[in-house]
C-alpha cells in the first residue's frame, strides 16, 4: 500500500508531519483530516525495494540491537493477538531508517497471501537467513510470537558477548595507540633538537642515545613511508588471507590453538545449535545452520565434515569428537544429552558454562592488561628519556 509523508497543521495551528499509509492521495488527505490535521504537503514515498543479491541490500547493515528490537516489538503484539499484517505496519513506522521500507515491503507481501517466512526470505541479510527455517516451523505449529522472542533474546545474548570483547580490547588498545603516539612525538619532534647539543660535546654517546637518535632521525625522514608500508603490508596480508587457501588455513589453525579463541568460537556455535535445536530444527540442519555464525573456515569444514558423517548414521559425540575442536567435556555433555532424548538442554548448558568461563577469562586478562600496558608505556618512555638524560648528565659535570 502507498506510503505519504505529510507536513499539516492541527486546529490549535501546530505544524505537524509525519507519514501515513492509504491507497490514494485524496483518501490520505480524508484520513489527516479525520485525525483533525489540514496538510499542506503531501508527497507520495516511493519505496525501495532491495533485492538479496543488489548492491544496496549488501551495504544495508541492521545493527543487533535494532533486530533484537524489531522482533521484540513483533513478538510482542502478536502476543496480543494482533494480526502480523497489523503488527508488521505498526513495528515499521516505529523503525527509524531503511529498514522501515523492507518491513512495509513484507507487510505487504503477506497482506497479498505470501507467508511471512517467505517474505522475509527476500532479505535474508537483514532479518538473518539463521532465523528462515525456525520462522518457517514457528508458522505451522502457531508458536510464531515464542520464536520471536528467543531470537530478540538470542540476540542480545550475542550483542552482550560481543561488546565484552570490545571492552576487553578497547584499554590496551588505547594505550598501545597513546604509546604509538607518545613515542612518536619524541622521536620525531624532541630527540632531533637535542641531537644538535649531544654532539657539541664533542664526546662518544652512550649507545643507547645513538639508538634514540638513529631512530628519531629515520622516523623524520621516513614517518610517511613508514606508515603506507605497514598499510600495504596489511592489505597485502589480507588478501593473502582471502585468495590464498594455504595461508588462511594456516592462520585460522594457529588461531584454532589459542584456548580462548577457540572456546568463543563453540560458545557461538553451541548456543546457536541449542537455539535452533530447541526451535526444532533437525540435527543435521541445525549444525549446518549454526557453523555458519562463526567466522573460520576451518571450523566450517570440520564441521561440515561432521554433518555429513551424521548423515551417514555415526554418532552425535563420536562426529563431534573427530573434528578435534571440542574438550572432552562437551563431547561427555552431548553424549549424555543424545542418549536422554535431551541434546538441546545439554548444548545449551556447555553454552552457558562457556560463557561463563569467558566471562572470567576476559575479566583476568582486562585486569592483566592495563597495568601491563601502563609498565610497557612507562618502559618505552622511560628508556627514551634515560637516553636523552644521560649526555645531559655528561654536560652538567663538564660545566662543574
Amino acid at each position: 500500500m502507498p506510503v505519504f509523508k505529510y507536513i499539516a497543521y492541527d486546529r490549535q495551528g501546530r505544524k505537524k508531519n509525519g507519514i501515513v499509509e492509504s491507497e490514494a492521495r485524496d483518501k490520505a488527505v480524508l484520513i489527516l483530516k479525520n485525525k483533525g490535521l489540514f496538510p499542506e504537503k503531501l508527497q507520495k514515498i516511493e519505496k525501495k525495494t532491495f533485492s538479496s543479491g543488489s548492491f544496496f541490500s549488501k551495504r544495508f547493515h541492521v545493527s543487533q540491537k535494532q533486530r533484537a528490537d524489531l522482533f521484540f516489538r513483533l513478538a510482542t503484539l502478536l502476543e496480543s493477538s494482533i494480526p502480523l499484517v497489523e503488527a508488521l505496519r505498526i513495528v515499521a513506522y516505529q523503525m527509524k531508517g531503511g529498514i522501515r521500507e523492507q518491513l512495509l515491503d513484507i507487510k505487504d507481501k503477506v497482506n497479498e497471501g505470501v507467508k511471512f517466512s517467505s517474505a522475509l526470505k527476500s532479505y535474508p541479510k537483514i532479518f538473518g537467513s539463521l532465523y528462515l527455517n525456525m520462522i518457517e516451523i514457528a508458522e505451522q505449529t502457531g508458536d510464531l510470537y515464542k520464536i520471536m522472542f528467543k531470537i530478540s533474546g538470542y540476540e542480545e545474548n550475542k550483542s552482550a558477548l560481543r561488546n565484552k570483547l570490545i571492552s576487553a580490547a578497547a584499554y590496551p588498545a588505547f594505550i598501545l595507540s597513546l604509546g604509538v603516539g607518545v613515542v612518536s612525538f619524541l622521536l620525531i619532534y624532541i630527540v632531533p633538537k637535542m641531537q644538535h647539543i649531544f654532539l657539541s660535546l664533542h664526546k662518544e654517546l652512550p649507545t643507547i642515545t645513538k639508538i634514540i637518535i638513529s631512530a628519531g632521525a629515520f622516523m623524520q625522514n621516513y614517518f610517511a613511508e613508514l606508515i603506507i608500508f605497514i598499510v600495504a603490508i596489511f592489505i597485502l596480508l589480507r588478501i593473502a588471507y582471502l585468495k590464498i587457501e594455504n595461508f588462511r588455513n594456516a592462520i585460522e589453525n594457529f588461531l584454532l590453538d589459542i584456548f580462548i579463541y577457540r572456546k568463543i568460537l563453540i560458545t557461538r556455535f553451541s548456543s546457536v545449535l541449542a537455539f535452533q535445536l530447541k526451535a526444532g530444527i533437525p540435527l543435521v540442519d541445525a549444525i549446518r545452520s549454526s557453523y555458519k555464525v562463526v567466522g573460520n573456515h576451518l571450523f566450517h569444514k570440520r564441521m561440515k565434515e561432521a554433518a555429513e558423517k551424521l548423515e551417514e548414521g555415526m554418532a552425535v559425540d563420536k562426529a563431534f569428537e573427530e573434528t578435534k575442536l571440542f574438550d572432552a567435556m562437551f563431547i561427555a555433555s552431548i553424549s549424555t544429552g543424545a542418549r536422554s532424548g535431551k541434546l538441546s538442554e545439554f548444548v545449551e548448558r556447555m553454552a552457558i558454562y562457556y560463557e561463563k568461563d569467558i566471562n572470567k577469562m576476559l575479566k583476568l586478562i582486562v585486569s592483566t592488561a592495563e597495568p601491563a600496558s601502563i609498565l610497557f608505556l612507562g618502559a618505552v618512555v622511560g628508556f627514551i628519556v634515560m637516553s636523552v638524560m644521560v649526555p645531559l648528565f655528561d654536560i652538567n659535570e663538564l660545566v662543574k
